[in-house]
């Protein structure tokens, strides 16, 4: 991990903790210690698994209300042996302009969905643009368990290619990190936003550790079964401190709240250092995931890509 990084546990939330989190707190510390590599392999799993919200707020339902199209778009996985995998798209347009009026995509975070990006929708098409989101792999109406960085960038660039071009990317959280790898394989683009986004794979591994209160033996187990599945070089290949120091071409803005407890704010600022051609900006009080529903925040990201 970079020594100039905070530690994740600094970050800590001021409300109790939901019941199942404590009971996966206590199997951790008392099974793992006796049984390291049984329950390092259920550590493991968990680490891939997606999880699907049963309600959806009524400002989401309002936002998929005024979607022009929503349907399920068949894409090709078969590098993971998903083979045809159908992906819930949403999509808006304004009738009244040129239906070739640049096309904006929405990428939502782990746990998140397409809808959580719907505040972006009606804005975009005042200032001329079209507009697409998705469930990505294994999230909400998209089928699938578990997932990982690999699939969901597969699924984004198939999407891509399927409405190229795409001018500009928004994205949140996770998927500002699936972004940058995908643009690092190629999906083409002319804009990126990031808001709210994880810049290294360690950060994302040492907030898992750390919100489970996993034992050290468990954490190596995790660490050697990555690197043995996919590589020593896992850290470099998807962390987006890498993954965009090639993409200076793309001018990128980055947006983050300072008081983010999922994701903290030195993970924006050193994207920020490593993305040559971006711009960063702050918020305050707006946290993860307000920050999507923001008015401001929204009006930034359109000028930006105006």
């Amino acid at each position: 991990m970079d020594k100039n990084q905070e530690n994740p546990s600094k970050s800590k939330s001021l409300h109790k903790p939901p019941l199942v989190l404590i009971t996966f707190r206590l199997i951790f510390k008392y099974l793992g210690a006796l049984f390291p590599s049984l329950v390092g392999r259920w550590a493991y799993k968990l680490w891939f698994q997606s999880h699907r919200s049963s309600v959806i707020p009524r400002r989401e339902q309002k936002w998929l209300k005024t979607a022009t199209r929503i349907e399920a778009v068949d894409v090709s996985v078969d590098a993971f042996g998903i083979g045809t995998l159908p992906v819930m798209t949403y999509y808006w347009e304004n009738k009244e302009i040129n239906k070739d009026a640049p096309l904006v995509m929405l990428v939502h975070g782990w746990t998140g969905r397409g809808s959580q990006m719907g505040a972006f929708a009606e804005p975009l098409l005042k200032a001329g643009f079209r507009v697409l989101a998705f469930d990505n792999h294994a999230h909400d109406k998209t089928p699938g368990n578990s997932t990982h960085i690999f699939i969901q960038s597969a699924v984004q660039r198939a999407i891509a290619e399927k409405f190229a071009p795409i001018y500009a990317v928004v994205a949140h959280s996770f998927g500002g990190m699936v972004t940058p790898y995908s643009l690092s394989q190629g999906m083409q683009t002319q804009k990126v936003v990031c808001i709210s986004t994880p810049s290294h794979f360690d950060f994302l591994l040492a907030r898992f550790t750390t919100s489970l209160h996993l034992p050290k033996g468990i954490q190596n187990y995790m660490v050697n079964r990555f690197k043995k599945e996919y590589g020593n070089d896992l850290v470099e290949r998807v962390s987006s401190t890498n993954t965009s120091k090639d993409l200076g071409h793309i001018p990128a803005l980055i947006i983050h709240d300072e008081d983010d407890e999922d994701v903290l704010i030195s993970e924006a600022e050193q994207l920020h250092q490593a993305w040559p051609n971006s711009i960063m900006q702050t918020t305050k009080g707006l946290k993860h995931r307000r920050i999507l529903y923001n008015s401001q925040v929204i009006e930034n990201t359109v000028n930006f890509l105006k």
